[in-house]
């Protein structure tokens, strides 16, 4: 059965900027944009992962180890641009990064 990557990438995103809205208040548009290019540059590996655990190739551990693996794709440009701290930055992306796991494992029966 074909996992919808998209949907899982739609949903990500639009929990992600919840999550913006917490953290940051003023810089949502920033790190939204931050995530719409780290997800962007990750589909690939993120379709391969998704796949692999779909067809069940690999485990949970070891799904969520490729998705925390791309990580250092997260460049969050636009909020290291804005100024903020950079433990901020990395709780956002830990968060993105969480959202991204669960989505998956609601999409993946």
């Amino acid at each position: 059965m074909p996992i919808n990557t998209d949907a899982i990438l739609q949903t990500t995103l639009e929990k992600s900027k919840e999550l913006a809205e917490t953290l940051f208040k003023k810089f949502t548009d920033q790190a939204v944009s931050d995530t719409k290019d780290f997800l962007q540059r990750s589909k690939a590996g993120i379709d391969r992962a998704t796949a692999l655990f779909a067809s069940e190739q690999i485990d949970k551990d070891d799904f969520e180890d490729l998705i925390l693996g791309k990580k250092d794709l997260a460049e969050m440009r636009a909020l290291k641009q804005a100024g903020l701290a950079s433990a901020t930055i990395d709780t956002f992306v830990n968060g993105v990064l969480q959202i991204l796991i669960d989505a998956a494992f609601a999409a993946i029966p």
